[in-house]
């Protein structure tokens, strides 16, 4: 699943699904146990696209994990 995501967003670096795709990478990462992999992914949804809903998602998440 992860690499499905990263395909999409190196192939339509410029879509708006990007940030739904960074967000399913970090679901993915969380359910694999790599909390740190998550973290990294929900902060850079917030840094690239804070505006996107996705954005809105990924601080509840972070929230979460502290």
């Amino acid at each position: 699943a992860i690499a499905q995501q990263q395909k999409l967003i190196h192939t339509y670096p410029n879509s708006p699904k990007v940030p739904d795709a960074i967000l399913n990478i970090a679901s993915s990462q969380m359910e694999l146990g790599d909390k740190d992999g998550a973290k990294k992914s929900l902060e850079d949804i917030l840094a690239k696209y804070p505006l996107s809903p996705a954005a809105d998602t990924a601080k509840k998440r972070l929230g979460s994990l502290k």
